[in-house]
Order: C-alpha cells, then sequence, then structure tokens
C-alpha cells in the first residue's frame, strides 16, 4: 500500500503519526529497505534529493564566502524531517542519498566545512535509529554520542535531535548559543504539511528586522492530498457548512486550519471548483501566507504519480538562492524553459516612452529606473521588490534615489503597492510588478508556470 510521498508498504513496528486538531493517533506505516525509507522514485523523491543535493553546495560556497576567504563565514543546514538520511526507490530499485544524507555528505564528505553545521531532527523512533546506523556505515568518523549530546561539548558540527519538530526549536536555540549558525537553511520535509505555528517560531528566532537575509526555508507541501485524499486521509470537503462534514473531512479542515493558521481560506477552498483551480488558490494562499517572512516565494512543483502534485515552497529573502534553484537546478531537470526577455528590444519602447528619462544620459547609459525595473521584471520572483532589496542596493548605493526610482515606476503603472501580513508594522513599502501593464507597456511578457516533470516524461 501506497504511503504518503510513496511512504508506503508495511513495517514492523508501524510508525505513528499525529494529526487532527484532538491530536488522534493515526498509524502510518513506513516501508524499509535496509536502513533506506521506501518513497516515490523518478519525478518524486529522487528528483526532489537531486535538487536539493545540487544547491546544498552551491548555497554553501557563496554564503560562507568561498575560497577567497576561506569558507570561514558561519553556515548552517538544518533539516527538520531528516528521515534515515537514505532513500530506497522502490520502481528502480536503487538506493539514493536522501535530503538528509547530502547535508551530511557535503559536512563530511567535503573539505572547508569546519564552519558548517548540520542539524537533523527526526522524531520517530525507527527512522532514527536507522538514520544512526546510515551515518555508522557512511561517515564512521562522526562520533554520534557526541553528535547526540550537550551542544556546548559538540565539536563535530553535526547535530541530532530525537524529538517532535515543535520541541527542536528550543534545541535549535540552544546550538545556537554555543555555536554561530550563521547564514542558514531550514528544510521541513513532513509526511503533508508543516503547521504554520512551527514556521512562525522558527522564522521569529531568525528573522528579527524587516525581511532580513541569512536565512532560507524550504518547506514541503503534498498539494494534491487535500483535495484527493489518501489512505486514512480524506479530501477537504466541498462546502463550507461544517455540519455536513463528516469526521475524516474534519480532520483534514483542522490539518489546512493549522497549515494556514487561521481559518480565513475556508470559502476559498470548501467549494466545488474544479480541484486544478482550488489546487492553485491554495499554493497562492500559502504563498501569500509565507510573505509574512520572506520577499521571494518559488513554488516548485513535482509530480511522483499521474494526478499527483506536492509542492517544494523555497523562501528567501535574498534573489541569488532563488533565481539559481529555478534557472539552474529545476527548469533543466524538468524540461522549463528560462525565462529570457529580449532586453533590447525592451530598453527600445521604454526609451520611446519615456523620453525625459534617457535624453540626459551619456550614450549605453541606462537611467535608474530602468535598470531597477528590469531586475524586477528578469530576476525577482513574482516581480516582487521593496528599497532593501540587495540587488537594487548593488544598482544604486543611495537610499533615497532607490526610493524615488520606485515611486517613479509605481506612479507610471509599472509597479503598484502589495502588503501582506507582516512581522514589522510599519516599514519600507513593498511592490508587486503589474506584469498586464509592463506587457502591454513594453511587450514583455511574465514568465510561463513551472509545470512538474510527468512520470511518463524522459528526464534530460
Amino acid at each position: 500500500m501506497e504511503g504518503l510521498d510513496g511512504r508506503g508498504g508495511e513495517a514492523k513496528p508501524p510508525s505513528i503519526r499525529t494529526v487532527g486538531e484532538r491530536n488522534e493517533v493515526v498509524s502510518l506505516p513506513l516501508e524499509f529497505h535496509n536502513d533506506a525509507i521506501c518513497l516515490s522514485g523518478g519525478t518524486g523523491t529522487e528528483l526532489k534529493s537531486e535538487i536539493l543535493g545540487s544547491y546544498y553546495p552551491f548555497w554553501w560556497k557563496i554564503t560562507s564566502g568561498g575560497g577567497s576567504v576561506g569558507y570561514r563565514k558561519p553556515t548552517a543546514i538544518v533539516d527538520m524531517d531528516a528521515a534515515t538520511g537514505e532513500v530506497y526507490l522502490k520502481d528502480k530499485g536503487e538506493t539514493v542519498l536522501g535530503t538528509a544524507g547530502h547535508a551530511l555528505q557535503l559536512k563530511l564528505g567535503g573539505q572547508n566545512t569546519e564552519k558548517l553545521k548540520v542539524i537533523l531532527v527526526e522524531r520517530d523512533d525507527e527512522c532514527y535509529a536507522r538514520l544512526r546506523r546510515v551515518i555508522h556505515r557512511r561517515w564512521s568518523q562522526l562520533p554520534l554520542e557526541e553528535a547526540e549530546g550537550a551542544p556546548e561539548s559538540n565539536t563535530t558540527g553535526v547535530y541530532l535531535l530525537h524529538i517532535k519538530v515543535d520541541g527542536a526549536i528550543p534545541g535549535i536555540e540552544k546550538i545556537a548559543k554555543f555555536s554561530d549558525l550563521g547564514r542558514s537553511i531550514f528544510l521541513f520535509d513532513p509526511l503533508r504539511s508543516v503547521e504554520w505555528a512551527i514556521v512562525q517560531k522558527a522564522a521569529g528566532q531568525r528573522i528579527t528586522t524587516f525581511y532580513k537575509i541569512g536565512t532560507e526555508f524550504i518547506i514541503f507541501l503534498f498539494t494534491s492530498d487535500l483535495f484527493l485524499g489518501r489512505d486514512d486521509y480524506s479530501a477537504l470537503p466541498e462546502t463550507k457548512e461544517e455540519n455536513q462534514w463528516s469526521e475524516k473531512e474534519l480532520e483534514t479542515v483542522s490539518e489546512v486550519d493549522k497549515l494556514l493558521g487561521s481559518k480565513s481560506w475556508q470559502p476559498l477552498l470548501l467549494r466545488k471548483d474544479a480541484i486544478r483551480i482550488r489546487e492553485e488558490r491554495l499554493v497562492d494562499l500559502y504563498r501569500r501566507r509565507l510573505h509574512s517572512w520572506f520577499r521571494y516565494i518559488l513554488p516548485l512543483p513535482f509530480a511522483p504519480k499521474p494526478h499527483q502534485i506536492y509542492h517544494l515552497f523555497v523562501c528567501s529573502n535574498f534573489e541569488v538562492g532563488i533565481r539559481a534553484t529555478r534557472n539552474s537546478f529545476f527548469c533543466p531537470r524538468t524540461k522549463n524553459e528560462q525565462y529570457s526577455p529580449d532586453i533590447e528590444a525592451c530598453y527600445q519602447t521604454f526609451q520611446q516612452a519615456h523620453p525625459s528619462r534617457v535624453s540626459h544620459l551619456r550614450e549605453k547609459t541606462r537611467p535608474i529606473e530602468f535598470r531597477i525595473l528590469w531586475k524586477v521584471i528578469r530576476e525577482h520572483e513574482e516581480g516582487f521588490c521593496d528599497v532593501m532589496c540587495q540587488d537594487l542596493m548593488k544598482i544604486e548605493r543611495d537610499f533615497g534615489r532607490r526610493r524615488r526610482a520606485l515611486e517613479w515606476l509605481r506612479d507610471q503603472g509599472y509597479i503598484k503597492t502589495s502588503r501582506f501580513d507582516d512581522e514589522w508594522g510599519a516599514h519600507a513599502p513593498t511592490f508587486m510588478l503589474n506584469w498586464p501593464f509592463v506587457e502591454n507597456k513594453l511587450g514583455v511578457k511574465p514568465p510561463a508556470p513551472l509545470r512538474p516533470l510527468l512520470p511518463n516524461e524522459t528526464r534530460l
């Protein structure tokens, strides 16, 4: 019997997961092959692990400062649902590294990683026992007792936490008191979804000012499960009338309440629209929720099986990681075209529309307004921007000139004010590209929506 994300089959003993508002215990048996957890292959788990396995070293080389400074800046990868570190792909008969395994391979199998910390959290007893065995077999140089011990006496740079995710945040805070975590990635890869309260708590410890850079979240959501159901889970009801819900539907509604942190989503999703429309609406709602903490939210779609879809939400306040994830790691593997609008044609149209912006400039010099606009068009996910964006600061270091350029773009109609629920009260205005206006005025089309690689497609 297939489990979530292909986590299926009968295991002895079964793993226990807690779901629902009333803390009902549901047995979700996991299957293992040797010490590897059995998951879906091909276009699901294998592709996801491969993308993250490529992204981790790319991210670390940048955030550690690179070879020019000896990789000495502190960094951390925190896997909140580490599983066993290995994945057995049943349909291919292969064992590969899971996301936790890729983090360990970077830390223990590479060079110059002394300042990299890896924190692995796993609550399930069976998974944790197998994770220990995988580490002992693959990276025997790591003393497990020290990695599991008190953070003040841990010199390994690897921390193993056998604890529930909601209890891991204080443990991570304690580690941070004794070891600088620096710039960090937090991966939330649960069976189906992670509660907003956990995301909120983890983000609040790290992002203490308006869109502070230095922290990235990668969050798994099994999108289609909520509308199709799976095993012991029911699909969401198609009505917001609670007296018409079954007991199982009530549990799923409670799960989404926790996922989004409120009940305001219910009128938008508890209705008889097509499943595809409701899935897209959920992705948009969750992305807007994540904007509370992050400028850029990139939902990567995966299709492990026909009619199934899940998303990895890559969240950052620094555009480089988002751009690389989309263009270098996801698009080439999934047959999505990279976004490459024509800058010369766009600038020619801009010149004609706004001659006063360019008449005083020397040849080949483009005005700040166009340079900021093009950067947002070309490289900012969703066209999101504000005066504190790191790449806009490189275009123009003067805060006042950046602000005036954004205000001019707003007044002309290229961008529009977009305010999300956030944690900081008064802050600099945030904007979103007005794509219909940009397309009509400059002839630049928005990037096509990302599509998942389907199970029947051949990978590049």
